[in-house]
Protein backbone atom coordinates (compact mmCIF):
# COMPACT_ATOMS: atom_id res chain seq x y z
CA UNK A 1 0.00 0.00 0.00
CA UNK A 2 1.29 3.49 -0.86
CA UNK A 3 1.65 5.78 1.67
CA UNK A 4 -0.54 7.75 0.08
CA UNK A 5 -3.47 5.20 0.46
CA UNK A 6 -2.36 5.29 3.93
CA UNK A 7 -2.72 9.09 4.42
CA UNK A 8 -6.10 8.98 2.48
CA UNK A 9 -7.44 6.41 4.69
CA UNK A 10 -6.11 7.69 8.12
CA UNK A 11 -7.50 10.88 6.89
CA UNK A 12 -11.09 9.35 5.82
CA UNK A 13 -10.53 7.56 9.61
CA UNK A 14 -9.91 10.84 11.46
CA UNK A 15 -12.66 12.72 9.17
CA UNK A 16 -14.82 9.79 9.95
CA UNK A 17 -14.58 10.50 13.72
CA UNK A 18 -14.63 13.68 13.84
CA UNK A 19 -18.05 13.64 11.73
CA UNK A 20 -19.45 11.22 14.00
CA UNK A 21 -18.98 13.12 16.97
CA UNK A 22 -20.41 15.88 16.08
CA UNK A 23 -23.40 14.54 14.95
CA UNK A 24 -23.11 11.99 17.96
CA UNK A 25 -23.20 15.73 20.20
CA UNK A 26 -25.33 17.05 18.09
CA UNK A 27 -27.90 14.98 18.98
CA UNK A 28 -27.36 14.68 23.03
CA UNK A 29 -27.57 18.05 23.38
CA UNK A 30 -30.61 18.07 21.53
CA UNK A 31 -32.10 15.46 23.63
CA UNK A 32 -30.79 17.33 26.72
CA UNK A 33 -31.63 20.70 25.85
CA UNK A 34 -35.28 19.81 26.52
CA UNK A 35 -35.19 18.99 30.00
CA UNK A 36 -32.44 21.38 31.02
CA UNK A 37 -35.20 24.35 29.50
CA UNK A 38 -37.64 22.56 31.85
CA UNK A 39 -35.58 22.26 35.38
CA UNK A 40 -34.34 26.41 34.27
CA UNK A 41 -38.48 27.13 34.11
CA UNK A 42 -38.80 25.25 37.18
CA UNK A 43 -36.18 27.16 39.27
CA UNK A 44 -37.24 30.45 37.99
CA UNK A 45 -40.77 29.24 39.41
CA UNK A 46 -39.32 27.93 42.52
CA UNK A 47 -37.14 31.23 43.31
CA UNK A 48 -40.05 33.30 42.47
CA UNK A 49 -42.22 31.05 45.09
CA UNK A 50 -39.60 31.27 47.58
CA UNK A 51 -39.47 35.27 47.56
CA UNK A 52 -43.31 35.86 47.73
CA UNK A 53 -43.27 33.42 50.80
CA UNK A 54 -40.71 35.65 52.36
CA UNK A 55 -43.06 38.21 51.91
CA UNK A 56 -46.36 38.62 54.30
CA UNK A 57 -49.13 36.66 53.15
CA UNK A 58 -52.34 37.03 54.39
CA UNK A 59 -55.72 34.42 54.59
CA UNK A 60 -58.56 34.52 56.88
CA UNK A 61 -60.93 31.76 57.76
CA UNK A 62 -64.26 33.27 59.03
CA UNK A 63 -67.97 32.34 59.57
CA UNK A 64 -71.11 33.86 60.47
CA UNK A 65 -72.35 31.98 63.50
CA UNK A 66 -75.60 33.74 63.57
CA UNK A 67 -76.13 33.82 59.71
CA UNK A 68 -79.94 33.58 59.43
CA UNK A 69 -80.33 36.24 62.61
CA UNK A 70 -81.49 39.30 61.78
CA UNK A 71 -79.98 40.91 64.82
CA UNK A 72 -76.83 39.68 66.00
CA UNK A 73 -74.23 38.26 63.79
CA UNK A 74 -71.06 36.59 65.40
CA UNK A 75 -67.91 36.72 63.21
CA UNK A 76 -65.40 34.22 64.57
CA UNK A 77 -62.37 32.67 62.56
CA UNK A 78 -58.65 32.55 61.98
CA UNK A 79 -56.34 35.27 60.08
CA UNK A 80 -53.17 33.53 58.99
CA UNK A 81 -49.89 35.40 57.12
CA UNK A 82 -48.42 32.06 55.45
CA UNK A 83 -45.23 34.33 54.37
CA UNK A 84 -42.16 35.29 56.55
CA UNK A 85 -41.97 38.96 56.91
CA UNK A 86 -44.48 40.43 59.41
CA UNK A 87 -48.05 41.72 57.93
CA UNK A 88 -48.91 45.47 58.74
CA UNK A 89 -52.44 47.22 58.38
CA UNK A 90 -54.52 43.77 57.65
CA UNK A 91 -57.93 45.10 56.31
CA UNK A 92 -60.90 42.65 56.51
CA UNK A 93 -63.93 43.87 54.73
CA UNK A 94 -67.14 42.04 55.77
CA UNK A 95 -69.95 42.26 53.60
CA UNK A 96 -73.34 40.63 54.27
CA UNK A 97 -76.11 40.25 51.37
CA UNK A 98 -79.68 39.40 51.64
CA UNK A 99 -80.82 37.63 47.89
CA UNK A 100 -77.50 38.39 46.87
CA UNK A 101 -77.85 42.35 47.26
CA UNK A 102 -75.16 43.60 49.58
CA UNK A 103 -77.04 45.16 52.54
CA UNK A 104 -74.62 45.50 55.31
CA UNK A 105 -70.64 46.15 55.57
CA UNK A 106 -68.50 46.43 58.14
CA UNK A 107 -64.77 46.54 58.76
CA UNK A 108 -62.13 44.72 60.90
CA UNK A 109 -58.61 46.00 61.44
CA UNK A 110 -55.88 44.36 63.03
CA UNK A 111 -52.81 46.47 63.05
CA UNK A 112 -49.77 43.76 62.55
CA UNK A 113 -49.29 39.93 62.30
CA UNK A 114 -46.00 38.24 62.43
CA UNK A 115 -44.90 36.16 59.77
CA UNK A 116 -46.00 32.43 60.23
CA UNK A 117 -48.33 33.30 62.88
CA UNK A 118 -51.97 32.80 62.98
CA UNK A 119 -54.86 34.87 65.30
CA UNK A 120 -58.43 33.78 66.36
CA UNK A 121 -60.85 36.80 65.77
CA UNK A 122 -64.15 37.27 67.44
CA UNK A 123 -66.49 40.12 66.63
CA UNK A 124 -70.24 40.52 67.29
CA UNK A 125 -72.33 43.44 65.56
CA UNK A 126 -75.86 43.99 65.49
CA UNK A 127 -77.85 45.64 62.57
CA UNK A 128 -81.54 45.28 61.22
CA UNK A 129 -82.02 43.11 58.06
CA UNK A 130 -81.85 39.26 57.46
CA UNK A 131 -78.71 37.55 55.52
CA UNK A 132 -78.48 34.71 53.91
CA UNK A 133 -75.30 35.09 53.06
CA UNK A 134 -71.78 37.03 54.08
CA UNK A 135 -68.52 37.63 52.18
CA UNK A 136 -64.87 39.48 53.09
CA UNK A 137 -62.21 40.52 51.38
CA UNK A 138 -59.04 41.19 52.75
CA UNK A 139 -55.94 43.74 52.16
CA UNK A 140 -52.83 43.94 53.87
CA UNK A 141 -49.15 46.12 53.29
Amino acid sequence: MSVLTSKGILFGIVAAIIIGSTVGFGLAYATFQSPINDLQTSNTQLKTTLTDLQQSYVSASLKDDKLSNSVSHNIKGTVINFGTATASNIIITVKWYNLGASFHQEIITIPSLEGRAMKDISFSYIFGGSADDFQYTITWS
